[in-house]
């Protein structure tokens, strides 16, 4: 049984990659795509479904990865991309610190609305806000206590989805290309661990992302 999961959660991975890649290929054809880069940095926590943090503490998050942005209209576009994340929780219990790091291969898709010279910005600013689904692979997953490293792969789902909210402003930069800067929240639905219930991932970031 256990094989036949590690198979499933390979070939639902690659058609991650085939999907945003297909995707990618058919858009960048359109004059209305635009690709780039994107950092970030954040904290982490996992708490019960909905809840922000009830029962650990933050943990710093790191993400990077590439997006893909396709205008439909002046004030509305379609981004995706694929982006390494770290998350996870930090909290002590009798006396002993413990932290659990878990990195993913996430795939967000959000609709993004915005607004630029007619709500009063200057030329080529716009005020942007997105939302929309993420789905995550599990690419590793590690717990320290009090400082012993060990592994936690076989105690973790392969997969994580939710929800992202992204609000933010894009700046020109260096003629035609843009900067995003971007406060990012992302909330788990699916249960992290298999012998804990009701621990889902939460994460909220800041980010720089550049446009070409």
């Amino acid at each position: 049984m256990k094989q036949k999961t590690n198979y499933s959660g390979k070939t639902l991975y690659s058609l991650m990659l085939v999907g945003v890649l297909t995707l990618g290929l058919s858009l960048a054809s359109k004059a209305q795509m635009s690709y780039g880069i994107k950092i970030g940095a954040g904290a982490a926590c996992q708490s019960d479904l909905l809840e922000l943090a009830n029962n650990c503490d933050v943990r710093f998050s790191p993400t990077i990865g590439f997006v893909g942005k396709y205008q439909i209209t002046e004030g509305f576009a379609v981004k995706s991309g694929l982006e390494y994340q770290q998350k996870g929780r930090s909290f002590t219990e009798e006396n002993v610190d413990v932290t659990n790091k878990l990195q993913y291969l996430s795939m967000p898709v959000k609709a993004e609305f915005s607004a630029g010279e007619k709500a009063g910005f200057k030329k080529g600013q716009r005020l942007y806000f997105a939302i929309g689904p993420y789905l995550s692979y599990m690419l590793d997953a590690d717990g320290e206590l009090d400082g012993v490293k060990f592994d936690m792969k076989s105690d973790t789902k392969d997969f994580d989805a939710g929800l992202g909210l992204e609000l933010g402003m894009q700046f020109p930069v260096f003629n035609q290309k843009a900067l995003q800067v971007g406060l990012n929240y992302d909330m788990g639905f699916v249960e992290v661990y298999k012998s804990e219930p009701d621990l889902h991932n939460k994460m909220a970031s800041i980010s720089l992302g550049l446009l070409f």
